[in-house]
């Protein structure tokens, strides 16, 4: 089986840089309002029931276009945050999630990560 990790992690280099561009050529930039921001979950949750849409009934290749649409338009939210705001929510989640061991997390019955008593 091959490993394609490392093409996938260059990748998402490449994704993040598309969106910044595609910011660019529509002129969202600066700082961002609530309004902005708020107007953006319709986008979210439209890509998020096209990909659930795809993992019920259509194959891998248009699951995996979907899941990217879904990470696009989030990346693009986290975009238009402040910058230092958002690098130190990135570094969080990272430092939380890379914490999480099975010594103190399971995966629950929803299959979710949760906390061990």
């Amino acid at each position: 089986m091959v490993d394609h990790s490392q093409e996938t992690a260059r990748l998402m280099g490449s994704l993040i840089s598309s969106v910044q561009a595609f910011h660019q050529r529509f002129g969202l930039v600066g700082p961002s309002t609530q309004h902005e921001l708020l107007s953006r979950l319709p986008l979210q949750e439209e890509e998020v029931r096209e990909l659930r849409q795809a993992i019920l009934s259509e194959p891998p290749e248009h699951v995996a276009a979907e899941a990217v649409d879904v990470l696009y338009v989030a990346i693009g939210t986290v975009l238009r945050l402040e910058a230092a705001l958002a690098a130190q929510a990135i570094e969080e989640v990272i430092r939380k999630n890379d914490a999480k061991t099975w010594e103190t997390h399971y995966i629950n019955g929803a299959g979710k990560v949760a906390k061990r008593g």
